[in-house]
């Protein structure tokens, strides 16, 4: 017969095995829930951070520069920028490899001059592989704003949400003018590679009278091509009043496959961390058994 000493032994060696066990499965569960926070992060294949610098002279020549950045833990090959400028389009000089942590800048001067005062859109749209076989390479998409003479801010609003259905997607965009004055209003739709828009191709313009707001929808589809994750989109918008030049850029996220959002991500954790509360209570009142007995 056990006596009470060899009892409490006994039964603290088994608390001790469940709490092992216990502790054994919180980090399975949290292991799991890092690697879907990783795969939320890098679905979209984010290695390449892009980032851009202009300068506009007084006569209206622009200089870009662009920097380039390996932000991943492996190499980068085939980096090749390309740039759309305003109405017009330049390509740069492929990089074959940059390694992780390295950094490039390019100097553009390729963009046609400018004359009128105001704010100007820039995109850059970079193609890259995260190794040679790569045979569909990532895409980093960077948009970014120069002016000229004056910081001009725009007077359109909006946002863009998108809604992925199996019979059909499409982005719903909401546009406001909050000023006093029409405004001749074009755009141009910037989407993912393997998201296309047939009936957005190019640009689009429309005249938005004093304070109206227009809201429309635009059907988009994947091509064969297209990887599951979450995605920015860029509505870029222009317009010109009183011989200025005002630009913008509305952004959105467009998610595809089962890559977990922010609020799944969210759920799940607190899932966890009830479930972790409750098996604590329960081994801690086991554990004061144990002792009182």
């Amino acid at each position: 017969m056990l006596t009470s000493c060899n009892a409490f032994w006994l039964r603290a060696n088994l608390f001790c095995f469940a709490e092992g066990f216990f502790v054994m499965r919180l980090q399975c569960l949290l292991f799991f829930s890092a690697l879907m926070v990783s795969q939320v992060v890098h679905a979209g294949g984010n290695s390449l951070a892009v980032s851009t610098k202009s300068q506009v002279d007084e006569k209206g020549a622009v200089t870009v520069f662009l920097t380039l950045k390996n932000a991943g833990s492996r190499p980068l090959f085939e980096i090749h920028p390309m740039f759309h400028f305003h109405h017009t389009n330049s390509m740069m000089a492929m990089i074959p490899k940059l390694e992780p942590g390295k950094t490039v800048i390019l100097e553009n001067n390729d963009h046609p001059p400018v004359v009128r005062v105001g704010r100007y859109p820039l995109v850059v749209m970079v193609h890259y592989k995260n190794h040679m076989e790569q045979s569909v390479p990532f895409t980093a998409l960077h948009t970014d704003s120069f002016y000229y003479r004056e910081p001009v801010i725009s007077a359109i609003e909006g946002k863009v949400e998108s809604v992925v259905e199996s019979k059909g997607s499409f982005l719903k965009v909401l546009l406001q003018n909050n000023s006093s004055a029409f405004k001749n209003v074009r755009m141009m739709l910037l989407l993912p590679p393997g998201v296309i828009a047939e009936k957005f191709k190019g640009m689009m313009g429309f005249t938005l009278q004093a304070g109206e707001s227009k809201y429309f929808e635009v059907p988009v589809k994947r091509t064969s091509e297209s990887r599951d994750g979450s995605y920015t989109v860029h509505l870029m918008f222009e317009y010109g009043e009183k011989l200025k030049h005002y630009t913008g850029d509305i952004r959105g996220k467009i998610q595809f496959g089962s890559v977990l959002d922010s609020a799944t991500l969210g759920l799940h954790a607190a899932v966890i961390a009830v479930m972790s509360l409750g098996l604590y209570l329960v081994y801690r009142r086991k554990w004061k058994r144990a002792i009182n007995t």
